[in-house]
């Protein structure tokens, strides 16, 4: 094994033991109380370490979510999933399967970061995916603030609902939505 090899797994079991540590201490505090000390130390990490990774908390946050951002593009290209019911219930289903990831930005305040990534990444989806027929920036927002409430709400109510009832529900608010409004 070279050095750059070794090197890489090294970064990369720190940035998922520094993650890990994140997200447990996300359960029990709020995000503004995290301390990078408090991080590295659940996380079995210097600060040197630490700061070898990252240049803050919320840089592990953007790390984070730019990760399982990748990773949710790559499940719709293999899937060659297109239609808004498919891509919900996938991105619904992360959720239900990672409760752990919605129980921690709410348990540590940070449901407004949470969702201005979530309105940059529908925001670039639609941009990218969709490039003619793609919804205006405000109503992007709207609807990811529709999918976000739902998605606090589904987690209240114990993910009472299955994914694909929750996306077909949101599909069909979004499309009648979308027929009914001249954007301005």
């Amino acid at each position: 094994m070279n050095g750059g090899a070794k090197m890489d797994k090294r970064v990369a079991k720190t940035q998922a033991k520094a993650e890990k540590a994140l997200f447990q201490l996300m359960q029990q505090q709020n995000f503004s109380e995290l301390s990078i000390t408090d991080i590295a130390n659940q996380a079995g990490i210097s600060r040197m370490a630490f700061y070898r990774n990252y240049q803050s908390k919320e840089d592990i946050l953007n790390k984070f979510i730019q990760k399982e951002y990748t990773r949710f593009i790559a499940e719709i290209t293999a899937h060659q999933l297109h239609g808004l019911n498919q891509l919900l219930e996938v991105y619904l289903n992360y959720f239900k399967i990672h409760p752990e990831v919605l129980s921690a930005i709410v348990n540590a305040s940070i449901e407004g970061f949470a969702l201005t990534k979530q309105n940059d990444y529908l925001l670039d989806f639609f941009k990218t995916r969709f490039k003619q027929q793609a919804p205006s920036p405000l109503a992007i927002a709207y609807y990811s603030g529709a999918i976000f409430a739902s998605l606090l709400y589904w987690r209240q109510t114990n993910y009472q609902h299955s994914a694909a009832e929750m996306a077909a529900y949101l599909a069909e608010k979004i499309k009648n939505d979308l027929q009914q409004t001249k954007e301005f």
